[in-house]
């Protein structure tokens, strides 16, 4: 049954991939961004937003509650989307169904936002994933996400952290859970190359994911880190 569903889900990538552009949300001819000028106009954008966490909030390029009282290992997150429909259907697709039609949009999303992060970012950090949910899925998406980024800031794309628990799904976790589930979960094999790095994901939620992954980067002599996401939820 996982091989079939495998197969099904090569196949859909594949067959993705050999579709002419299309935006992903109406199937009509994409302009700009991955997506039609009205689809881009009705995105849930996350404009107000915590400089810090990209927590939506009502005053733009603030800091959250949380961020002032326990500020996080990174200085700055940029998210330009709010994860609220059909944004979090889109990367559902994406991620859990291969459904890589939507990867143009999503990736000339990232590099627009990445256009307001700081000059000095020497490299690029996706979000790794365990090899057993890689080996099942086929792919690792912050990979593909972080892969058009790292070409536009002209820096490399960088590797040398792996995922050394297998840990559950960050969704449907409270916040208390989310903090345990990814405690200890990153691992440093080899010196990071850059000074200032940015985390690449497709999600942030409550950013416990992010936190501990910027934590071990600060052990390992990582002097300063961002982090650029697609979508930033509400918090839990």
């Amino acid at each position: 049954m996982e091989t079939t569903q495998r197969l099904r889900q090569v196949f859909a990538w594949a067959l993705d991939r050999l579709l002419p552009p299309a935006c992903p949300l109406c199937g009509l001819d994409v302009p700009r961004l991955g997506a039609c000028d009205g689809c881009l106009e009705d995105l849930p954008w996350n404009l107000s937003a915590c400089r810090r966490c990209a927590l939506p909030l009502d005053l733009a390029d603030s800091l959250c509650a949380d961020c002032q009282r326990r500020p996080p290992p990174f200085e700055r997150t940029i998210a330009p989307l709010r994860y609220e429909f059909p944004v979090d259907a889109l990367l559902k697709e994406y991620k859990f169904a291969a459904r890589s039609s939507s990867l143009p949009a999503l990736t000339a999303l990232l590099c627009d936002a990445a256009r307001g992060l700081p000059d000095d970012i020497d490299a690029v950090l996706p979000m790794p994933m365990h090899w057993i949910r890689w080996a099942r899925r086929g792919f690792n998406q912050a990979v593909e996400l972080g892969r058009p980024v790292a070409r536009q800031l002209g820096v490399p794309l960088s590797g040398g952290v792996v995922r050394v628990r297998h840990t559950a799904f960050q969704s449907g976790l409270d916040a208390r859970a989310r903090r345990r589930n990814v405690e200890g979960a990153f691992r440093v094999t080899r010196p990071i190359t850059g000074q200032h790095v940015l985390i690449v994901d497709d999600i942030m939620t409550t950013g416990q994911s992010c936190v501990h992954l910027a934590r071990a980067l600060r052990r390992s002599g990582v002097g300063r880190i961002s982090v650029l996401v697609v979508a930033r939820a509400g918090g839990v």
